[in-house]
């Protein structure tokens, strides 16, 4: 068994730690926007050249 005081002292750093945490700035990222009309927000160049429908390519290079 532990000693009293490395107990306590385990949960003053764990509390300490808590405290910390709740005090560090959040950001929120909106899961969803009032009006959903995505054609609106995205740029001309953004827009495929013709109307078939293609794909992406994405390279991650590690």
């Amino acid at each position: 068994m532990l000693d009293g005081y490395i107990i306590e002292e385990l949960r003053r750093r764990e509390a300490e730690r808590q405290r910390q945490e709740r005090q560090r700035p959040q950001v929120e990222i909106p899961l969803h926007r009032d009006d959903d009309d995505a054609t609106d927000r995205r740029s001309e160049k953004d827009e495929p050249a013709s109307n078939t429908e293609g794909g992406s390519v994405v390279t991650i290079d590690f």
